[in-house]
């Protein structure tokens, strides 16, 4: 048994996915699909519905991420996330 729990496959949301989040689907080396939350403006991702929600509810009340007031994506440098301070 190696350190990752065995995941199990979501078949459907218990709920509505939050904005800025999608269900996508990710091919292992090993040839099989495996299905996981993604935020593409940050590239995290969460295997499951309940462990999403609670990181957006405190990413959500901690301003954080894409719920940043300040976040921008850099778009000109591929995939790189920028929160601007605030001067």
């Amino acid at each position: 048994m190696g350190d990752q729990k065995e995941q199990k496959d979501i078949k459907v949301s218990p709920g509505p996915i939050p904005e800025g989040w999608v269900l996508d689907t990710k091919l292992r080396d090993d040839g099989t699909l495996v299905k996981h939350y993604l935020c593409p403006a940050t590239d995290q991702h969460f295997y499951t519905y309940e462990d999403l929600m609670r990181y957006v509810r405190y990413a959500k009340a901690a301003k954080i991420s894409i719920y940043s007031p300040n976040f921008e994506v850099d778009v000109k440098k591929e995939g790189h996330v920028t929160v601007k301070s605030e001067e």
